[in-house]
């Protein structure tokens, strides 16, 4: 594909849509993260929670945020190509994201914690894109 064709595929994608995914999985990963797994997600990657307000956490957001973004044009481009490459894409990032958490853990029950947490909330939030990409 020429670089034509790639400002082609841009031109695709329905903006309003795609910042509304965006926005749905910011807001999916702070109830992910926060309330329906947080003390897993602490445990398992031995996260420390200082007491009082916590340092850097508007920049982390904003990072977050952008990776978000990032990661979410990626599946709204892929989407436009095909449905199946889209998913394809996804299965294939969260069993890498899932290989490397092998490395960081001897105990299994650990691991699978730490991929239900993580590879998880990468599957939804890609399948919140993929979806939505299609519309």
């Amino acid at each position: 594909m020429d670089s034509s064709g790639f400002f082609v595929l841009l031109g695709s994608i329905n903006w309003i849509w795609y910042i509304i995914a965006v926005i749905a999985v910011f807001v999916l990963g702070g109830i992910w993260f926060s309330f329906l797994f947080k003390n897993m997600w602490i445990k398992v990657f031995k996260i420390e929670m200082p007491e009082g307000k916590p340092q850097g956490v508007v920049f982390t957001m904003i990072m977050q945020l952008i990776v978000t973004a990032l990661f979410g044009l990626v599946f709204f481009i892929l989407v436009k190509l095909s449905f199946w490459v889209a998913l394809l894409a996804l299965i294939g990032f969260c069993g890498w994201q899932n290989g490397s958490l092998k490395f960081r853990y001897t105990k299994w029950s650990e691991y699978v914690q730490a991929a239900i947490v993580e590879a998880g909330y990468t599957f939804l939030a890609g399948m919140v894109f993929i979806l939505l990409g299609l519309l």
